[in-house]
């Protein structure tokens, strides 16, 4: 809930800062190109993870455009806490979120539509744009081991403990006191689990480059995740519909795809001329 409530004001903010910085400055001379595409990577922070970005744009008028979109997600849950073990001096304690019990990561292809509502009239100004889209999702699901203290043995006088790799269980109700943190990652990849799904996102986007040619957006919204296999982060919580917020900043390049064309077949003539 406090992650949540970190999300909701770092998005109040940049909605906020771009309209200030809008509402005055230099007049801009200088335009972008007519026909452009647009390239751009960059990360995101999410209410339920974290991930890293990638869009193609493309123009349909002056103000929308269409773009494609790949993305690759760590999911987690809101309800994740990392503790320690204090009661194991003897042997190396690690973190771990008790209950976690996979880890779950996915990909996403989709396409949408970009609309401009303010342009760049000032320079050092910001243009603000409303973004729509969905696609498919595909997430994969691993199972958590953890080292367990399962039995102890005296010797000289101090408690020695013997440990072995398992799941957590909730029907057997596993004590927190007895893990001493994660096992090896290679433990349960055998027992992946593949979940197909489908996205929608609705989102508000900011562009704040100086320079015409390059772009430089903060982009904040809402995304719904649906999975047709159900996905388990905590144990015994498990959920096939997911909606969340995000915060992204991602940053390109942008090349009039005509004026390009124009220039390469120049290069190719000036290369004939040359050999003949």
């Amino acid at each position: 809930m406090i992650f949540l409530k970190k999300i909701l004001l770092l998005q109040i903010c940049f909605i906020l800062f771009p309209i200030y910085i809008f509402s005055q400055g230099e007049l801009e001379i200088t335009r972008e190109p007519d026909k452009y595409n647009l390239n751009s990577i960059g990360f995101k922070l999410n209410s339920n993870g974290s991930g890293a970005y990638y869009s193609f744009s493309t123009r349909i008028n002056y103000r929308l455009r269409r773009f494609f979109e790949a993305e690759y997600n760590y999911m987690k849950s809101p309800k994740e806490i990392k503790v320690v073990n204090p009661y194991f001096e003897s042997i190396t304690v690690k973190k771990f979120v008790f209950g976690k019990t996979y880890t779950v990561h996915n990909i996403k292809a989709g396409y949408g539509y970009n609309k401009m509502i303010f342009d760049k009239r000032d320079r050092n100004s910001v243009s603000i744009h409303l973004k729509g889209g969905g696609g498919v999702i595909l997430a994969v699901s691993k199972p958590i081991y953890y080292e367990i203290v399962d039995s102890l043995k005296l010797i000289n006088g101090y408690f020695i403990p013997y440990t072995s790799y398992y799941r957590i269980d909730i029907n057997i109700q596993n004590n927190p006191t007895d893990i001493v943190g994660k096992a090896p990652f290679n433990l349960g990849l055998n027992e992946m689990k593949v979940h197909p799904g489908i996205y929608l996102k609705m989102g508000m986007s900011f562009d704040f480059s100086q320079d015409i040619m390059k772009s430089k957006v903060l982009e904040t919204g809402v995304i719904y995740d649906y999975y047709l296999n159900p996905i388990e982060i905590i144990a015994g919580q498990v959920n096939s519909n997911f909606l969340y917020l995000y915060i992204s900043y991602h940053f390109g390049k942008k090349y009039d795809a005509v004026l390009n064309r124009e220039f390469r077949k120049d290069q190719r003539k000036i290369s004939r001329q040359s050999i003949n």
